[in-house]
């Protein structure tokens, strides 16, 4: 899918050289994603991608739909950049991600200066039209700068099948379409080669991929990831309560690479409140499969998203979420005061909890979920732990990292970026830890 102005003029260049691109995304791990790829889609066809604004010649904007503020955000970063696109003739303004997959050319109603629209998904027509308009100065493929990226996102499934009733997810992004596993590791092995030491495997629901070649599922796929030479760590996101098999459970303890670490949406503490959200599983459900999973991976991190304020959520529902935070012991909550999205089954419904009662709610759980935070962490102290060293502090230069948990780590010596350290815990707080 393109929309576009049909007046549409080629950029005007700042003297012999290819036209320059600015990419600005917000959203999900599967946006930055998109956004990489994108990269490379322009650097193939000879145009200069992730420029600063101020030198670009084309401005893309990858949007998020999932709530309200993430347009709202979207509209006035287009707002900024129309401002941009008048200082000087022939620059443009692109948008994509799940904003254009939702509203498609009524965005170009919208947003005067925008001059194009496009599926992510679907690319194929933009760049075409992009090559051919300015063809004059583009010289073939041109070189991605060389990059200290560690980690990266590598999708496996697009889309999802299972329509909770709030999630706008399977209109934007569509059904569940798995890629091939031999596409994947290729993936991983280029990037491994670019010096990438970490991947995360993503996807809307990540634990219900499928290899349309040969019909193996996540933790096939996971295996062949970990034979990856060079490859030190991968996790996964998201999933779906429902799909947390013991297989992939054992994945995780088994494989070297694999993380200990799962991030699996709950959503409500409520049984009523789930069934309005069409979660198709129920707290019981749930509390066994955190159970089993702690089980079998010894150490393991669990981390989940919360929403509060739902539709028709009472006071006796919430505080059924208060009491499955604090009986879990999460080691994160991303906790959002539901938005109503337009063409979602719960658009239909009332948006009938106060605002000032969602805000109340959400801080309820921030505040609960920030003692069991430091508390975990702080049972850590006197652990040893494994960091990869990810960059320096502005002010004071020290290194930090990650832990296989997915934990923050500031390290109290020396230590270069891309190096993987064993240490030892030595204090901590609701978010980091602090390590020798």
């Amino acid at each position: 899918m393109l929309e576009s102005r049909p007046a549409r003029r080629p950029i005007v260049v700042s003297g012999d050289r290819a036209p320059r691109v600015h990419l600005w995304q917000q959203g999900c791990q599967m946006n930055t994603s998109d956004t990489a790829q994108l990269a490379e889609q322009f650097a193939e066809i000879g145009l200069v991608p992730g420029v600063a604004l101020v030198d670009a010649d084309l401005a893309v904007v990858v949007t998020c739909a999932v709530r309200q503020h993430a347009e709202d955000k979207a509209a006035s970063r287009i707002g900024e950049l129309a401002r941009w696109k008048r200082e000087r003739g022939g620059r443009a303004i692109a948008v994509t991600g799940c904003m254009a997959a939702e509203h498609g050319p009524a965005l170009l109603a919208r947003f005067p200066a925008v001059d194009y629209v496009f599926d992510v998904r679907e690319p194929d027509g933009f760049f075409a039209r992009i090559r051919d308009l300015y063809a004059g100065a583009l010289e073939g493929p041109v070189p991605l700068p060389a990059g200290d990226q560690l980690c990266a996102y590598v999708p496996v499934i697009h889309g999802c099948n299972e329509m909770c009733t709030y999630c706008i997810v399977p209109f934007v992004r569509g059904r569940e379409r798995s890629r091939p596993q031999g596409d994947v590791v290729a993936d991983v092995g280029r990037l491994v080669a670019r010096g990438v030491r970490e991947v995360t495997l993503l996807g809307q629901n990540v634990n219900s991929y499928v290899d349309p070649d040969a019909g193996g599922g996540l933790a096939d796929l996971m295996a062949a990831v970990d034979r990856v030479p060079g490859l030190w760590r991968q996790r996964f996101l998201t999933s779906h309560p429902r799909n947390a098999s013991p297989r992939l459970l054992a994945a995780i303890a088994a494989l070297p690479t694999a993380c200990e670490q799962l991030h699996l949406p709950v959503q409500s503490g409520s049984d009523s409140c789930l069934r309005r959200m069409k979660r198709e599983y129920r707290v019981a459900t749930y509390l066994r499969t955190i159970e089993a999973a702690r089980a079998a991976v010894p150490g393991l991190a669990v981390s989940t998203d919360i929403i509060v304020g739902f539709c028709g959520e009472t006071e006796v529902e919430f505080s059924a979420t208060l009491d499955l935070v604090a009986g879990v012991g999460f080691d994160v909550v991303h906790v959002q005061a539901y938005s109503p999205r337009p063409g979602t089954a719960a658009w239909r419904r009332a948006d009938d909890v106060p605002l000032a009662v969602k805000r109340d709610r959400l801080q309820r759980i921030l505040r609960l979920q920030r003692s069991i935070s430091e508390a975990r962490n702080r049972a850590l102290i006197g652990a040893e732990v494994e960091v990869l060293v990810e960059g320096h502090g502005a002010d004071d230069g020290r290194p930090y990292g990650r832990t296989r948990q997915g934990r923050v780590a500031w390290l109290d010596r020396s230590a270069s970026v891309g190096e993987l350290v064993r240490t030892t815990v030595t204090g901590a707080s609701a978010w980091q830890l602090l390590a020798a």
